[in-house]
């Protein structure tokens, strides 16, 4: 089987901004489905519980997607990478993030700073990566929690045809 190449990528304009905005968690077996359009648009995804909102400091976190390909194996794969910071270092962040770091598969979704939306880990969900607590050094240093949150999927993430809670149904999401 060969891949056609089916269309190219225009330039477009200069309306682009980087980072993350905001991003929603939930236990991946919480998500029981996902419904895409021919171009593999997200629009809906349906399930129980929350999409639990975790808000995040502007200019302090972003999402990484690495495409990992080998020509000798004839593979491809993708390695999600969500790296988030939460300042100050207080108890009740501390439980979640342990939360977060036991558990297996989870669902995220993210808003960046062009407000687009997308999941990641939607094959086998993601888990905590890596992650450290830090005080800084001077007065005015960061001081809080550095977390990240990684997947490895078979295909590239994919957008939501909008707003996560526009799309949702049967779950809650926080806002």
């Amino acid at each position: 089987m060969s891949c056609n190449l089916a269309a190219g990528i225009t330039l477009g304009c200069r309306d682009n901004a980087g980072g993350v905005n905001k991003v929603w968690i939930t236990d991946y077996d919480n998500v029981t489905g996902i419904t895409q359009n021919t171009g593999s648009t997200i629009t809906a995804i349906s399930g129980t519980g929350t999409f639990y909102s975790f808000e995040l400091i502007r200019t302090t976190s972003e999402m990484t997607e690495t495409i990992n390909a080998s020509l000798e194996n004839g593979t491809v794969f993708y390695t999600q990478e969500l790296t988030m910071f939460f300042a100050k270092l207080e108890q009740y962040k501390r439980n979640i993030i342990k939360t977060l770091a036991q558990s297996f598969r989870l669902a995220v979704v993210f808003e960046d700073n062009n407000g687009s939306y997308f999941l990641l880990g939607q094959e086998y969900g993601m888990f905590v990566s890596a992650g450290s607590n830090v005080t800084g050094l001077a007065l005015g240093d960061r001081q809080g929690y550095n977390l990240t949150l990684q997947a490895l999927e078979q295909l590239p993430m994919n957008e939501l045809s909008g707003p996560l809670a526009t799309i949702v149904s049967g779950m809650t999401v926080e806002s």
